[in-house]
């Protein structure tokens, strides 16, 4: 007897992941590719469209023979898409690629955003949500312009990669709102083009497709370039990879912290409705994105450091990234430790993996790694309390990545996050978006939290940290 299978799609900036999940959302398999990106001659970065399309069909093909061989006959009933936000690729009128993917973290745009003065800043702050950086997609986007793109172009139109994805798959364009919201071409106080960005480009509303909120069916899968197990497969772009990765760790509650300990030591709060204008500005001036969370009528706060950069370049330095000697570090930090006033650490740029750590006099390694803790909690800290300041204290949290595998990560993390919890499911984003799959290939009649939240509690009963 054939059994119904949902796979979960995280196009990530590292690696492509697919999983296979039963509709009781038990694992079956994985499979995983590395994401390529090309580095041009002047530094610039980007990608490929098509590669990146080939990548997730080669983890279907890998994964079409895993599941066949674990589970024997199967169907896949449907497919939930997520991953990275900012990058994506220009359409024409036939369908052909105007532009291939520019890496989020490329800085090009940057002249042109500054260039545009701080009344500007202002506007787009308040307006997308968004931290003045050069990482948005219409940063992107005016260096294209200033470079001599025709945007004037008829029938064009910006996906993002996701949704360039879910289009082979299914012929739909649409735009997902937590991915539009990583643009700067979205008004997050109406969820419309926003016209500044309209105005500076020279397009009009047809560039952005029709939105599809995270859930709503795309249609069925139709492209022979994977399996017959796949066709007629229910396709869903499941929204930004943050968004996805808490609620496939459960973290699916109101006024909710998801800490994602991962490289980067994300800090996502979700809130009820829509924030001001003045709420956006004021929670980006402290380097906090404002836009819309996967799950509707809900605004999502993204900020965070390079925590989990900085303990990976201490345990570097103390040869311990596993194994014995690990083991032997987490179980010697007690919180009473003070670690001697001989060490300073700090970061680079927000697209660099540059960390800069000064050891000097006789700083032992409960010294380092009680350094390298305090600076994560330290800037744990300094972001809840920015966020609680503009929209109030949070009610529960959660937290999950693999550093909450360690004692002493997780002890210093509950000391500085309230009503701290963990979730044990690696890989959430994979697994959110398999979830809420299986909840649209299920009709999507009953309450998708209630759906996504009985399968959570399910495995993480089964794989306790």
């Amino acid at each position: 007897m054939s059994q119904k299978v949902y796979f979960g799609v995280d196009l990530g900036t590292t690696n492509t992941k697919v999983i296979a999940v039963k509709e009781s959302g038990e694992f079956i398999a994985s499979a995983r590719r590395a994401t390529d990106w090309i580095v041009l001659p002047n530094g610039r970065i980007e990608a490929d469209a098509d590669l990146l399309y080939k990548k997730v069909v080669d983890c279907i093909n890998e994964l079409v023979t895993s599941t066949a061989g674990i589970i024997g006959q199967f169907k896949v009933a449907g497919i939930g898409i997520t991953g990275m936000a900012e990058s994506g690729v220009i359409l024409d009128k036939d369908n052909k690629i105007l532009s291939q993917p520019i890496a989020w973290f490329d800085s090009r745009g940057e002249a042109e955003m500054n260039s545009l003065g701080d009344e500007f800043r202002k506007e787009y702050q308040s307006k997308t949500g968004l931290v003045f950086k050069p990482e948005s997609s219409l940063s992107s986007l005016l260096s294209m312009k200033s470079e001599g793109f025709d945007f004037k172009q008829k029938g064009i139109v910006w996906l993002n990669l996701l949704e360039y994805v879910a289009f082979l798959f299914t012929g739909t364009k649409a735009t997902e709102p937590s991915l539009a919201s990583r643009t700067a071409l979205l008004d997050q106080s109406n969820l419309k083009f926003w016209q500044r960005a309209k105005d500076l480009l020279s397009v009009d509303e047809s560039f952005i497709p029709e939105q599809r909120f995270c859930g709503q069916s795309w249609g069925p899968l139709n492209t022979k370039s994977v399996p017959d197990q796949l066709q007629g497969a229910q396709v869903t772009v499941t929204g930004h990879d943050h968004s996805v990765g808490a609620i496939g760790s459960g973290a699916t509650g109101v006024d909710q912290i998801f800490n994602s300990a991962g490289t980067a030591d994300v800090i996502y709060r979700s809130v009820p409705g829509t924030l001001s204008d003045e709420q956006r500005f004021a929670l980006t001036e402290l380097g906090v994105s404002a836009g819309r969370h996967a799950l509707q009528d809900a605004t999502s706060l993204i900020g965070g450091s390079r925590g989990g950069l900085v303990l990976r370049r201490a345990l570097d330095l103390l040869g311990a990234r596993d194994g014995q000697k690990l083991l032997e570090i987490d179980n010697a930090w007690s919180p009473a430790h003070k670690f001697k006033d001989v060490i300073d650490m700090s970061q680079g740029k927000s697209i660099s993996n540059d960390i800069k750590i000064i050891l000097t006099g006789d700083a032992g390694p409960n010294d380092l790694w009680s350094a390298a803790l305090d600076y994560m909690s330290s800037e744990n800290k300094k972001m809840l309390n920015g966020i609680s300041a503009v929209v109030g204290e949070h009610k529960t949290a959660l937290g999950s990545g693999g550093w909450l595998k360690l004692r002493s990560v997780r002890e210093i993390k509950s000391s500085v996050i309230a009503n701290l919890t963990f979730s044990s499911i690696d890989e959430p984003g994979a697994f959110g978006a398999a979830f809420i799959a299986s909840w649209t290939a299920q009709g999507g009649d009953s309450s998708l939290v209630d759906h996504v939240g009985k399968l959570v509690a399910k495995l993480n009963s089964e794989y306790r940290i």
